[in-house]
């Protein structure tokens, strides 16, 4: 049950009149008639007296004026009470009876008390305080927010103004109105509720009448500019009782006034002062959260939303999702990205980093699986978000796949349960022809696929590097479809019998230590990996699912590649290109040598691989991709095709040099899935276990 707020448990104590700060109390009301009772007790319950009220009614049409006209009957006498009827509504602008409430009160302090909200009876004894500091002019506390029925919604309101949730305002302050303006007020309203607030009484009639001209923010105007000169009190203490009942509807119009309004009080406080940067961030963050609440124009464009996991730095599966929602963007689609809600990320942090680590892409961010739009096409990109889609609307709903993922999982649950994922009737787009293959033949689905291409403006043939006897390695230990294990015992054996190889290491910034000579360069730029691949001999990316893209660009740059022989890499990748060799150290290792060892093979294959990719630009499966996307959009495709392998030798072996290395170098290893600390504690158990024999405590 609700926990209910109750004004009249408090008993009032004896107050001391002879106080030296006098308190005008204005209460501004329009058609409160159930709440202008409790709203004038909460005042007269207060434990510093009041000197004044001021009641102002601006033209109310229930019955507010017989309400308190018998209220005031029972007021004491010692409260001077003032009650002026408006003859003509103000028309909706409160900050008119602002003006009117400050005009007539004659105390030192003003409470502007709007007649639905209430307090509890400290408010303004505890306000007060901070006015013994002659410039403070304003002080303010901490909104529970209530309903209707005087129900809890809320013990703070934090939630609407520390947007970043920094903890900031958990403790009270007082400040200089510049601090606030910078720190606070430049990014939002952080001044919720009026009742909050208690003011030092000055003429601030311009203030006031400049206000007027906003529809929303007026309040945060005038805030902002009576701190240009004054200092501020936050008291973080509850006090103020902010009533939300009643619903409103949000009209295109209204959203619009409100960011526009909310930009150009963020842009005059900036000309003020020099922000500073994470301030410049957040102002940014208020504006893109409004952009977020805006109610959707209709662009007449048709609109896709991409459901994708949270991007990772390095991750190549986002960057092929970007490059096509920009495509996508780029053709005269509308799109949008979304992603899971994770309590820290904010739809700007997620942008950025997918303009730092990929590229720019004007698509909207959102963070929640909320959708904003009604959207022609949601694409689901992977197992991680496959549910959330299932729950989505869409007139259609699409499976972007770059992998199949199930492998990602031993056999069980979770490999059934992604599996499944392709069973749900969602349009297939594949990269590459393998998984279109497989979801023809294996789930008996129409599909299309877009070719694995390379930005050949990046990836090509440099003249001014020089050849090294080196080779290199994608190692990304933290992914297990690049086989670590099988690619470093492979480069072990060629290390032992050609020592004279340089090998480098490239693709994860992941701690490491290796059994042999190499250079590990982590996660490098784009333009490196060129000239990576333009100085190495061969280049070595292993993928057991489904085909990685970075063969393609290593073919684009002349660079002679080692791959695995595995059913997922025999569709797309071409024989004259690559050599895929058995999934064991011992036969890599020996493709590795052959290409080291065969120049002239190196030639020809460098050669091959050139004039190959030059059909193959990421242009052209943007191209592939879209058609796809406006085939389903207009001829909902139904057709499946018979897709053939590209790939048609027979697997490289191993030889009985590279295999002897490997019985004679290599120890057996135990793979498991229990963590190092599972494996850190059954060495101590081993080696315990060893001591036990040697003392003969414990047979063998």
């Amino acid at each position: 049950m609700n926990k209910k707020i109750n004004i009249y448990k408090t008993q009032k104590k004896e107050l001391n009149i002879n106080v030296p700060k006098k308190v005008s109390v204005i209460i501004p009301n329009y058609n409160y008639q159930d709440y202008i009772i409790e709203r004038i007790d909460s005042i007269l319950m207060q434990t510093y007296p009041i000197y004044e009220l001021i009641i102002l009614d601006d033209c109310s049409t229930d019955n507010s004026v017989e309400v308190i006209e018998e209220k005031i009957k029972t007021i004491p006498k010692d409260i001077k009470v003032k009650f002026i009827k408006n003859e003509k509504n103000s028309g909706g602008c409160v900050f008119k009876q602002w003006k009117k409430g400050f005009d007539v009160s004659t105390g030192d302090f003003i409470w502007i008390a709007e007649a639905d909200d209430s307090a509890e009876s400290t408010f303004v004894e505890e306000l007060i305080k901070p006015f013994d500091d002659e410039e403070v002019i304003l002080s303010y506390c901490e909104s529970a927010r209530i309903d209707g029925e005087n129900n809890l919604i809320r013990e703070k309101s934090d939630d609407l103004y520390d947007m970043c949730r920094t903890g900031e305002w958990n403790n009270s302050y007082t400040w200089t109105g510049k601090e606030e303006n910078i720190y606070h007020l430049s990014v939002t309203n952080t001044i919720l509720n009026v009742s909050s607030v208690m003011w030092r009484k000055k003429d601030y009639t311009e203030i006031l009448e400049k206000a007027g001209e906003f529809r929303v923010a007026g309040d945060w105007y005038i805030y902002s500019h009576i701190l240009k000169d004054g200092k501020i009190s936050w008291n973080s203490k509850p006090l103020n009782y902010y009533r939300k009942h009643g619903s409103s509807v949000c009209t295109d119009i209204k959203w619009e006034i409100e960011y526009n309004e909310i930009c150009k009080i963020q842009d005059e406080i900036s000309s003020w002062y020099d922000l500073p940067e994470e301030v410049k961030k957040k102002q940014e963050m208020r504006r893109d959260l409004m952009r977020q609440s805006m109610p959707p124009k209709d662009s007449g464009k048709k609109k896709i939303a991409w459901v994708i996991p949270h991007p990772g730095k390095g991750s190549g599966g986002h960057r092929t999702i970007i490059q096509n929602v920009n495509a996508l963007i780029n053709h005269g689609y509308e799109c949008d990205i979304y992603v899971e809600e994770d309590g820290v990320s904010t739809p700007q942090t997620v942008k950025d980093k997918i303009n730092s680590w990929y590229e720019k892409c004007d698509a909207g961010v959102y963070v929640g699986m909320e959708l904003k739009k009604d959207y022609d096409i949601v694409f689901a990109t992977g197992w991680q978000v496959i549910n959330f889609v299932r729950r989505m609307q869409a007139r259609k709903k699409a499976y972007f796949i770059q992998d199949f993922e199930p492998w990602f999982f031993p056999m069980g649950d979770q490999y059934l349960i992604i599996e499944n994922s392709y069973r749900y009737g969602y349009k297939p787009v594949t990269i590459g022809k393998w998984l279109a293959h497989k979801m023809s033949a294996e789930f008996n689905t129409p599909v299309q696929y877009f070719d694995f291409g390379a930005d050949l403006n990046t990836y090509k043939k440099l003249t001014n590097v020089k050849k090294e006897n080196a080779i290199c390695f994608v190692y990304q230990p933290e992914k297990p479809r690049r086989c670590d294990y099988i690619g470093l015992k492979a480069l072990k054996i060629v290390k032992t019998i050609r020592p004279d190889i340089q090998i480098y290491l490239y693709g994860s910034n992941a701690p490491a230590s290796f059994e042999f000579e190499c250079k590990n360069l982590n996660i490098i730029p784009i333009k490196e990996c060129n000239e990576l691949y333009n100085k190495c001999m061969v280049g070595i990316c292993m993928s057991s699912s489904n085909p990685s893209r970075i063969p393609f660009e290593m073919m684009a740059a002349g660079l002679p590649v080692v791959e695995l022989y595995r059913e997922n890499n025999l569709y797309d990748l071409p024989d004259e290109g690559v050599l895929l060799a058995e999934p064991s150290p011992e036969a890599v290792a020996n493709a590795i040598l052959y290409l080291v060892d065969h120049p002239e093979i190196r030639e020809k294959m460098s050669n091959f691989g050139t004039q190959f990719m030059k059909d193959y630009p990421l242009e052209k499966g943007f191209s592939q991709f879209l058609k796809a996307v406006d085939d389903m959009i207009n001829t909902d495709y139904e057709e499946k095709t018979e897709i053939k392998k590209l790939y048609n030798k027979e697997p490289f072996k191993a030889s009985e040099e590279t295999t002897k290395v490997a019985i004679e170098g290599i120890e057996p290893v135990y793979i498991d899935t229990h963590g190092p600390i599972y494996r850190f504690l059954r060495r101590v158990k081993r080696s315990l276990k060893g001591w036990l024999i040697k003392l003969g405590i414990k047979k063998s």
